[in-house]
């Protein structure tokens, strides 16, 4: 994250769908005007007429940058496009890999075989004594600080969910709770969803630390 930083440069690719229903495809180097909690800032100069007016749907942006010949990259949400006269301003999501890194405080493992999760809407801002309709998911990596999943169905902070798994090694399925912190866009019709464990037992978490310790799958 130390490389983005305000007055400095980053590349973005903006893939998308225009108006006249054909694919938007966008690339150029912005100058980052702002970083705050949640959104990043970048602006480019018009010094020619930008496609932007003709941009109806963002299907997924990039933004990067390079240090001592080492391209660091990361898909972030478009939160806000501003047009003028001379300047076109996007506000885009802090990249998900930031939070994860400021939240790695245990060793994460990626699951490297398929590994379905069940899940359900147990609460908003906290457990609620009525719960959803379950749905499932793809668990991609886990951590005892929370998990990462794709599923097809669409949820968003603050929700809690109710977590049903098996990790490979492991003889008896684990169930825990966490609290969604980031969704993305992960195809056409998925989402990456990066939740942190909340009201877990203890012991549980210990299971899945000593998973991960372990090197997991």
């Amino acid at each position: 994250m130390a490389e983005f930083k305000p007055n400095s440069e980053c590349h973005l690719i903006i893939v998308g769908e225009s108006k006249d229903g054909q694919p938007f495809c966008f690339e150029d180097n912005f100058l980052i005007d702002n970083i705050c909690d949640h959104s990043i800032s970048v602006c480019l100069e018009q010094f020619i007429l930008l496609p932007f007016d003709k941009l109806e749907h963002v299907s997924f942006v990039e933004i990067s940058v390079k240090h001592r010949a080492v391209l660091y990259y990361a898909y972030v949400d478009l939160l806000q496009l501003e047009l003028r006269k001379t300047v076109c301003t996007l506000t885009l999501s802090i990249p998900e890999e930031v939070y994860m890194h400021q939240n790695r405080e245990h060793p994460r493992a990626k699951l490297s075989v398929r590994t379905p999760i069940t899940l359900r809407v147990a609460g908003i801002r906290g457990l609620s004594a009525q719960k959803g309709v379950a749905f499932t998911g793809q668990l991609l990596d886990i951590s005892a600080g929370g998990l990462s999943f794709v599923t097809t169905n669409r949820v968003f902070p603050p929700l809690y969910l109710e977590c049903s798994f098996m990790l490979p090694t492991l003889a008896l399925p684990i169930t825990a709770y966490s609290e969604v912190v980031r969704v993305t866009n992960f195809s056409s019709d998925s989402y990456r969803v990066a939740a942190a464990f909340r009201l877990t037992p203890e012991s549980i978490l210990q299971e899945i630390d000593t998973y991960c310790t372990l090197g997991g799958t």
